[in-house]
């Protein structure tokens, strides 16, 4: 999983915690400066230090953060990493501005921020991130219906993930049971992966997942 660089102003340091929480649930490690930096540390250095480390820098966009000269470098300085995947985040309509205004801002509620708010930057900017995330996610669902749902935000990206990508979604359907035996995943969902790759699975997988469907497909 990625690591992430959250950049905010202070004034925004609560939403920023928040997105660090909802990055933490689905397993990836995030940065905020304010908290993770020890009070005796050059604090500047550990910010270009970590910039440089992260894969993904979330940049939490304001009237507060467009003021910040600070910000404005962090970001600058992002822009310049060729592999480094940026997430505008718009808390109030602020767009991004200089280095970083290549990049579409998704606009968020900063009292309800979720997983699936963060997911078309993910996709946009980086297509294996974000089906990774949602792999995960599916992966890790405790419920029949939340398990439908969470496949649902993959299925617009099939027909582009890559080979390991669908089979990686198959084993991890066949790991949750929460997940084979939803009822749209196992009558709708799973069939077609099955057939297209099924091949790429170890037979007892497979031949598991089949046996699973071919029930639900019965009405079972």
């Amino acid at each position: 999983m990625p690591y992430a660089f959250l950049s905010y102003q202070t004034a925004d340091k609560s939403v920023a915690g928040q997105i660090k929480s909802v990055l933490a649930k689905v397993r990836i490690e995030a940065f905020l400066a304010h908290e993770d930096i020890d009070v005796s540390e050059e604090w500047r250095l550990k910010i270009l230090e970590e910039i440089g480390r992260a894969d993904m820098f979330v940049c939490l966009l304001s009237e507060n953060y467009v003021k910040s000269h600070w910000c404005i470098q962090e970001s600058g300085i992002a822009a310049f990493r060729s592999k480094m995947t940026i997430v505008p985040l718009s808390l109030d309509g602020t767009m991004p501005t200089g280095l970083v205004s290549s990049f579409q801002a998704i606009r968020v509620d900063p009292a309800d921020i979720t997983i699936r708010d963060l997911l078309p930057a993910f996709l946009k900017h980086d297509f294996g991130v974000g089906i990774d995330l949602i792999i995960d996610m599916i992966g890790s669902s405790r419920g029949y219906r939340t398990a439908e749902t969470n496949f649902q935000l993959i299925l617009p990206h099939i027909a582009k993930m890559s080979d390991p990508q669908v089979q990686a979604l198959l084993e991890r359907s066949a790991d949750n049971e929460q997940v084979h035996h939803a009822s749209l995943c196992a009558r709708d969902y799973l069939p077609p992966l099955l057939k297209s790759h099924g091949h790429t699975l170890k037979p007892k997988t497979r031949s598991y997942l089949k046996q699973v469907c071919a029930r639900y497909a019965l009405g079972g």
